[in-house]
């Protein structure tokens, strides 16, 4: 069940990366960041928190199965 909760929580972090840009290069989020609008910013920030709460969470309930 700990493995379980460990690849959702791996998962979740890595779609939340995903979302906020954080695979890309120090120059590709420069340029991003200077010519999208605000709009699409706020719409990517919604889901990437959610998931990397979830995945956050995920992580912290296989820590607990495993330690007890």
């Amino acid at each position: 069940m700990s493995s379980f909760f460990l690849i959702v929580g791996i998962a979740c972090i890595v779609i939340a990366n995903i979302f906020l840009g954080g695979l890309k290069s120090e120059e590709q989020q420069q340029t991003i960041f200077h010519t999208e609008r605000h709009n699409p910013r706020s719409v990517k920030l919604k889901p990437a928190l959610y998931f990397g709460l979830s995945g956050l969470l995920s992580l912290g309930i296989s820590a607990l199965i495993y330690f007890l």
